[in-house]
């Protein structure tokens, strides 16, 4: 019995006529009749009730069908994990809540795994964790340790929120810092691919005007060309550099700082041991 003989019997039972079937497969109808009956032959049972118009599944085709497509979405399956494995063995995939950490971590993952393909994404903690228990990602970054027993978590550093206020905006003369109800009713900008910042901000801040910009570099000439609201942290500033003649206040609400914890399954210590040694 081949594969691809349950894959015509499916699609035959799919379409509900071997004519139509052997449309969509690019088979002759006799040669799909035949090899139908081959297949029947290499059960030893029939499969079909063959009406006048149409193919009906007797009883053995009925249960039959049930286990061939369960066949073939074992298939399926297997095909994409033996791809998974290969893209691990070859690819450190990395998925995080927020940007900042990526900024240190890809840079050292490049120059400790130089023979590996990198790459990264962002995404919310909880599709990071079903990413990484999945094998879809080798490394995660989130804001809390993992309690899973498979997991293994380290603390790889903070980030905390800081506001750009122009010379001209109406809390330019603000010292100290600021919390977010004291900017909650202003217009502000804020950059798309900030992760978890954005959800935290939006949160907090329900009243704001928020702009969206999901351009890099456009949203840092906005920042310093436009009279709006922004946000910073010490991690970016140190990445992109700060906004001239803004004043830039700590955000002091708990909120506003946040932990990062980076994840691999245990299984995959060894494979980045080099990297987990540096923290």
């Amino acid at each position: 019995m081949e594969f691809y003989q349950l894959e015509q019997f499916v699609k035959i039972v799919e379409c509900g006529t071997i004519s139509k079937a052997a449309e969509e497969l690019f088979l002759s109808q006799p040669a799909l009749t035949r090899s139908m009956q081959k297949l029947e032959q290499e059960l030893g049972v029939e499969l079909f009730s063959h009406g006048k118009n149409r193919v009906e599944l007797n009883e053995n085709g009925k249960f039959a069908f049930t286990l061939a497509q369960n066949v073939l979405r074992d298939m399926e399956n297997l095909k994409e994990q033996v791809r998974q494995f290969d893209r691990s063995r070859r690819t450190i995939s990395v998925g995080a809540c927020a940007p900042a950490p990526l900024w240190e971590i890809m840079p050292t993952l490049t120059s400790l795994y130089p023979e590996k393909r990198l790459v990264s994404e962002i995404k919310g903690e909880s599709r990071l964790y079903e990413g990484l228990l999945s094998g879809a990602y080798q490394m995660i970054i989130t804001t809390r340790a993992s309690q899973n027993v498979d997991i293994y978590s380290i603390f790889v550093g903070s980030e905390a929120l800081l506001v750009n206020i122009p010379k001209l905006h109406p809390l330019a003369n603000m010292t100290g810092g600021v919390r977010f109800s004291d900017i909650d009713k202003y217009s502000l900008l804020l950059y798309t691919k900030t992760g978890v910042w954005e959800d935290i901000v939006r949160r907090e801040m329900p009243g704001a005007h928020i702009i969206m910009q999901d351009d890099r570099d456009s949203f840092e000439a906005l920042k310093r060309e436009s009279a709006l609201l922004s946000f910073s942290t010490e991690l970016s500033i140190r990445q992109f550099g700060s906004v001239d003649g803004a004043t830039v206040l700590p955000v002091l609400d708990d909120a506003a700082k946040i932990d990062f914890y980076c994840h691999v399954l245990k299984k995959n210590k060894p494979t980045l041991s080099e990297f987990l040694e540096k923290y």
